[in-house]
């Protein structure tokens, strides 16, 4: 079903050329180029999407070297041959079965892998280009003959040397060929020793003689509800791709994980917002993407932005040497020995961040994706094919450290979706609405309760929905689905005075003066939480035009890890406690639903 609703997206953005669009919906193309909004806040009735239909379902394939089918299975830390990993990405695509019923006769194959930075193979940064070659050599044995095939990329960490001396070098990226050094141009001759023509596109220019031309702005569909800008320019072979397969590698970063989703910032043309993307072009009014972050999460919304632009048909994820601690060619590589493939992107990525040990639920443009329905992060809908499970191959990677950019690949993510009430009021300890603080249950709509609200950030921002003013007390509540009994973390941060009740129980409260918010970056106590569903409530006072909380309920990890599932082991020693802390519990859920059925009022700690 995916499939048909990609494809129905596609043709209805060919209809007509964006210019044409834009005049009928009446957008000023210079009112792209403005900065976005910040923090917004909708209620969940006037949500444009809720996700995919709910008898959806999808698969992802899952190869490890180990697999017995192979010709000759290794260890998930033995060095590949070429021979090996070709027969590694035959098998996942035969395995999961779907990408041949997408190639036909004539039809347009668009490649994107990640080339994001000038390192050799085997590094880990960049897309192994034998995992490309590889699908391309299963696409010609598999597809109608006359195929066209195009390997693009708008890499962000590297201009071409062709570059070198117009007004595109401006931003202090590194001027190289980075599709030689990471093996590319030698992939492209392999292929074509063997009769298979393949276009190598560097997809930040329309052309090194027209860098402008080719290059189209591309509206960002109207049903989207957290849209950064309103379109984005993209080279038109991407956009007009009959088939367009995703090829990232596997990496941590500082939206915490870069797959499928986080790929879709290689498509962002550099002609436009720079080579590093975030600066910008070199002509007047050219934008920059990742304006305010971290502060703000720009980038995360821009992902599912530019996915659901050009949304992919098919993912083929390398997962042969990966990246912890973060996402660039100095950070450390991981050798796992896996390749997987899916039509879903989405589903894609739920299952890697599973394979490096963390909470998809902790994954902001994983939850923002599937919430505007690009795929599904429910794992009853994802059928794993594959002689291992995921459970079996998950490696804890670890994550970006603490304080480095503002937390974010540190922490993993808040509840988005609140009920809000407020008061007139100046005290932590005192009751406002009415009853005590730990007998509050929220109903919507009831005894001034909002109807659910979503966030566009992890930074709940009470003024976002009821705007600018101080003297006040707010309230945001929820309920939380505990899968078992166990003690947990709490990590908050708050720019104002702030209590929080979980299952009538007070499990934190701190009276301060404004202090400006960041995400936490450790946790702020232990709490315990029992199995069941519990009513919880946040309470903040604001006397300074300012009412924000950031909070999220995360594990606690063993004193020890399993052998070879991760790079330290021991984790009685602090240091190595930071390196993988900050997941949210696996299997516990927020929700503004009514409790279920026959558990009472709710059940008391």
């Amino acid at each position: 079903m995916i499939l048909a609703l990609v494809s129905r997206r596609k043709m209805l953005l060919r209809v007509t050329t964006v210019f044409g669009i834009f005049a009928l919906i009446g957008i000023d193309l210079a009112s792209t180029l403005q900065a976005p909004s910040r923090i917004e806040a909708i209620p969940v009735s006037q949500l444009k999407n809720d996700g995919v239909p709910a008898d959806y379902a999808t698969q992802v394939a899952l190869v490890r070297s180990d697999d017995s089918t192979l010709a000759s299975p290794v260890s998930l830390t033995t060095p590949l041959t070429d021979a090996q990993i070709l027969e590694m990405v035959y098998r996942v695509l035969d395995l999961e079965g779907g990408l041949k019923g997408l190639l036909f006769d004539g039809a347009n194959v668009v490649i994107k892998p990640n080339v994001v930075e000038n390192a050799d193979l085997e590094n880990g940064v960049n897309t192994d280009p034998r995992v490309v070659e590889g699908l391309i050599r299963w696409i010609v044995a598999n597809g109608p003959a006359n195929l066209s095939i195009t390997v693009a990329e708008a890499a962000g960490g590297w201009l071409a040397p062709e570059m070198r001396h117009t007004k595109y070098n401006s931003g202090g990226a590194p001027v190289t060929d980075g599709f030689e050094q990471a093996g590319y141009r030698d992939m492209i001759a392999r292929l074509a020793a063997d009769g298979i023509p393949v276009t190598l596109l560097d997809a930040n220019f329309g052309s090194y003689e027209d860098p402008a031309s080719n290059i189209r702005l591309e509206p960002v569909p109207e049903n989207i509800d957290f849209p950064v800008y309103p379109a984005y320019w993209i080279h038109e072979a991407i956009l007009d791709a009959d088939v367009l397969i995703n090829v990232p590698v596997m990496k941590i970063h500082t939206p915490n994980i870069t797959v499928c989703l986080k790929n879709y910032i290689g498509i962002a043309a550099g002609a436009k917002y720079g080579t590093y993307k975030g600066i910008g072009g070199p002509d007047p009014g050219d934008p920059a993407l990742h304006l305010d972050w971290p502060g703000y999460n720009s980038v995360e919304r821009e992902i599912v932005d530019l996915a659901s632009i050009a949304p992919s048909d098919y993912c083929l994820v390398d997962a042969l040497v990966c990246k912890e601690r973060g996402k660039t060619a100095t950070h450390p590589p991981v050798r796992r020995n896996m390749v997987l493939a899916g039509p879903d992107m989405v589903a894609m990525d739920t299952i890697c961040a599973r394979l490096m040990g963390l909470n998809p639920d902790d994954v902001a443009h994983l939850y923002g994706a599937a919430r505007e329905g690009l795929g599904t992060m429910d794992l009853s809908k994802i059928q794993v094919l594959g002689e291992h499970t995921v459970d079996e191959s998950v490696y804890y990677f670890e994550r970006v450290a603490e304080g480095e950019q503002g937390n974010r690949g540190h922490f993993g993510m808040n509840n988005r979706v609140w009920l809000l009430n407020r008061a007139e009021g100046t005290s932590l300890d005192t009751p406002s609405l009415g009853l005590p603080d730990a007998d509050v249950v929220a109903t919507p709509g009831g005894n001034g309760w909002t109807e659910p609200v979503c966030f566009s950030d992890d930074k709940i921002d009470f003024e976002a929905h009821y705007g600018s003013s101080n003297g006040n007390v707010y309230y945001a509540f929820c309920w939380v689905s505990v899968p078992e009994e166990q003690d947990a973390e709490l990590w908050i941060t708050h720019d104002e005075s702030c209590a929080v009740w979980l299952g009538g129980e007070l499990i934190y409260t701190k009276n301060i003066s404004y202090q400006k918010i960041s995400l936490p970056g450790k946790a702020a106590q232990t709490i315990h939480l029992r199995k069941g569903v519990h009513p919880l409530l946040v309470k903040l006072v604001d006397q300074s035009d300012s009412a924000i909380f950031v909070m999220n309920i995360c594990r606690i990890l063993p004193d020890t890890l399993p052998r070879n599932q991760a790079t330290y082991l021991n984790l009685k020693l602090a240091a190595n406690y930071k390196r993988y802390e900050g997941t949210r519990v696996l299997g516990l859920k927020f929700s503004t639903d009514n409790p279920p059925a026959g558990l009472g009022d709710w059940m008391r700690y």
